[in-house]
């Protein structure tokens, strides 16, 4: 079992076995649709070619990840949504990459992460409630520390396991729905 400390000592830890990522990773599609995930990935992919994100871009990935609160998402504009995201995705320190993309209205730790983890799926991992409950993470009180460190935890565990971060973070959010 790997963990780390987290803010407010908490203890962060993955303790599904490399089986049980397969597993669950394979029964996501029992739960979410698939092809919305493909959708959303393909857009930001394009979005990564072209260095920024636009606001229909932003959109997307804020409905997909929680459509909840998009009253707030839509008070953003264009120019401040292409030059919040061309920053984040120039960046070298991570505290900015995600720093970045917070500024902008409706998008806190769990959409940032979506956005990062769409643009750069081979380095980010999604912050969600389902994964921090399967982790003992904290729910919905997120900092930088946190998301560092999980997103670390969630690197070292992929690489350990041979698996996508896609999939183990797919394992993750299923383990918790099913349960």
């Amino acid at each position: 079992m790997i963990g780390v400390t987290g803010g407010a000592n908490v203890k962060i830890k993955i303790a599904l076995t490399k089986r049980d990522v397969v597993h669950y990773s394979a029964r996501y599609e029992l739960y979410e649709d698939v092809s919305e995930d493909e959708r959303v990935a393909r857009r930001l992919s394009i979005a990564a070619e072209r260095g920024h994100l636009d606001l229909e871009d932003l959109r997307q990935v804020a409905r997909w990840k929680s459509p909840r609160r998009m009253s707030l998402v839509e008070g953003n504009g264009e120019p401040d949504v292409r030059e919040a995201s061309r920053v984040s995705f120039t960046a070298k320190s991570e505290r900015l990459r995600i720093g970045a993309l917070r500024v902008l209205e409706g998008i806190e730790w769990p959409r940032a992460s979506a956005i990062l983890h769409f643009v750069f799926p081979e380095h980010y991992p999604i912050l969600d409630v389902r994964a921090m409950r399967t982790v003992d993470g904290p729910l919905n009180s997120y900092t930088f520390r946190i998301w560092a460190e999980y997103t670390r935890l969630c690197r070292q565990k992929a690489a350990e396991y041979g698996v996508t971060l896609r999939q183990l973070d797919r394992a993750l959010w299923t383990f918790d729905r099913a349960r």
